[in-house]
C-alpha cells in the first residue's frame, strides 16, 4: 500500500462509504452559491436537492462512478484504492 495524499486523508472518514468531506464540502458550495442568489425560507431545500440531482448528473455525463450513482442503481460501484 501506498501513502496517502493529503485528499485522499481527508477522504477517508465515511458514512455509508461515502465521503464525509465530499458531502461536506459540497453541502457549503451549495451554501455559498444560495447565499449568493439571496435563497429563502422554502427555496432552501428544493435548491439543495437540485444540487444533489445537478451533481450526480454531472457525474454520470462525464462516467464517474460514485457511491451514490451506484446506490441509486445509475453506475456499478467505483473502484477505491486504499492508502495507509
Amino acid at each position: 500500500m501506498e501513502p496517502c495524499t493529503p485528499l485522499q486523508a481527508l477522504r477517508k472518514p465515511k458514512i455509508l462509504n461515502m465521503s464525509i468531506f465530499d458531502w461536506v464540502t459540497s453541502l457549503l458550495g451549495a451554501g455559498l452559491v444560495g447565499w449568493w442568489l439571496g435563497l429563502k425560507g422554502l427555496q432552501w431545500p428544493w435548491f439543495l436537492l437540485a444540487w444533489v440531482v445537478f451533481g450526480v448528473v454531472t457525474h454520470l455525463a462525464f462516467g464517474v462512478h460514485t457511491m451514490l450513482g451506484y446506490y441509486l442503481g445509475l453506475n456499478p460501484k467505483p473502484e477505491r484504492k486504499e492508502c495507509l
